[in-house]
C-alpha cells in the first residue's frame, strides 16, 4: 500500500520539491518528465467543496469583517492588509508566505462580487446594495487604523462589469474607479501592490481534470485553455499602470498560470483552479515564495 505524504501523493511517486506548484513553472523542461503521470492535489471531485487559507476573524463592524492572518499581532514587526472581492481573499495562501517571511500581521478585508473601487459595480441585489454599504467601512476603517502601511488588492476581471459614469466607456470607468479608491486611502499607507488577476479556465474543468486521471492522460494538456480568451484585461493592473507611482506598484504572475499560449489547470501537480476561476489554496499557497520574490523589490522602492 502507498504511503501518502503531506502533499496527498505517495512517497514513490512525490516529485521533487522545486517540481511541486508552481515552482515546476520555473523548471518547466526538467519537471515536466517527473511530474507528467501523478496524482494531482487536492483531490479535484472534491475541490470546490474545500476551505481557503486559514483567517481569523477579529472584528465585525456592520456587513464588513476583518480576518487575520500572517504572524501573531504581538509577534510581528509590522501590520498589512489584503482587500477587495474572492478574488483578493484567494491570494491569502501565497500572502501567508510572505507575511511569514517579514514577520507581517495579516488583516483581510473582503466583500464577494466587490473590489475596492469607487466604480459603481454593475451587480443585482442584494450583492448591489451589500457592495455600496460596504466601500464606505473599508475607507472609514483605514483611516482609523494608521499603523497600516502597505495594502495588497486584486479583484475579478471579466465577470460583471461597472456602470460607466461622466461620459466614459465602461473600461475608462473602471481604470479611474481604482485610481479614485486608492487616492481615498490615508496617506498612511504609503505602498498599495495590485496583483493581477487570474487567468480563467473551462467551467468543467473538475471534472475534465478527474476524467483525464481516470484515463491516464495528462490533465495539464488535455484541459488546458488558449491564453487569449483565458486571461481578460484587468482595469486594476493597468490603472497602476498608468500612475507611474512609487505609491502603486502592481504584481504579474500570469506565467505561473500560463504558456504564451495556453493556461493550465494542473501545474507541478497541483489543481489550479478549484472552480472556472478562483485559485485552491494549495496552488496560491505554492505561489508564496513567487509572490515574496516579486514584492521584495518593491517594497524597498
Amino acid at each position: 500500500m502507498a504511503v501518502l505524504g503531506a502533499s496527498g501523493l505517495s512517497s514513490a511517486q512525490e516529485p521533487p520539491t522545486h517540481c511541486f506548484g508552481a515552482s515546476a513553472r520555473n523548471h518547466a523542461q526538467t519537471c515536466e518528465r517527473s511530474t507528467a503521470r501523478l496524482a494531482v492535489t487536492p483531490d479535484p471531485e472534491i475541490a470546490d467543496s474545500l476551505p481557503g487559507a486559514p483567517c481569523k476573524i477579529v472584528e465585525r463592524r456592520g456587513d464588513m469583517s476583518v480576518c487575520a492572518f500572517g504572524r501573531p499581532l504581538d509577534q510581528a514587526t509590522a501590520t498589512v492588509a489584503l482587500v477587495g472581492d474572492s478574488h483578493a481573499a484567494h491570494w491569502r495562501g501565497a500572502l501567508e508566505v510572505v507575511s511569514q517571511a517579514y514577520g507581517w500581521h495579516a488583516l483581510s478585508l473582503m466583500r464577494s462580487s466587490c473590489p475596492l473601487s469607487m466604480a459603481v459595480r454593475d451587480l443585482d441585489e442584494p450583492k448591489f446594495s451589500l457592495c455600496a454599504q460596504w466601500k464606505p467601512l473599508v475607507f472609514e476603517w483605514f483611516w482609523q487604523h494608521p499603523e497600516i502601511h502597505t495594502v495588497f488588492v486584486a479583484g475579478l476581471t471579466g465577470g460583471s462589469g461597472v456602470r460607466p459614469a461622466g461620459g466614459k466607456s465602461e473600461w475608462r470607468t473602471a481604470v479611474t474607479g481604482f485610481e479614485a479608491a486608492w487616492k481615498a486611502l490615508p496617506p498612511t499607507v504609503d505602498k498599495i501592490v495590485v496583483i493581477r488577476d487570474n487567468a480563467k479556465t473551462r467551467p468543467d474543468v473538475t471534472r475534465c481534470v478527474a476524467r483525464a486521471i481516470a484515463h491516464r492522460r495528462t490533465p495539464a494538456r488535455v484541459c488546458s485553455t488558449v491564453r487569449s480568451v483565458s486571461l481578460d484585461p484587468d482595469p486594476a493592473y493597468a490603472a497602476a499602470g498608468e500612475l507611474n507611482s512609487t505609491r502603486v506598484q502592481r504584481v504579474d504572475l500570469t506565467r505561473y498560470f500560463c504558456g504564451s499560449r495556453r493556461c493550465y489547470p494542473v501545474i507541478g501537480n497541483v489543481l489550479v483552479l478549484r472552480d472556472q476561476h478562483h485559485m485552491t489554496a494549495t496552488y496560491s499557497t505554492t505561489l508564496g515564495p513567487v509572490l515574496l520574490r516579486k514584492v521584495r523589490p518593491l517594497l524597498d522602492r
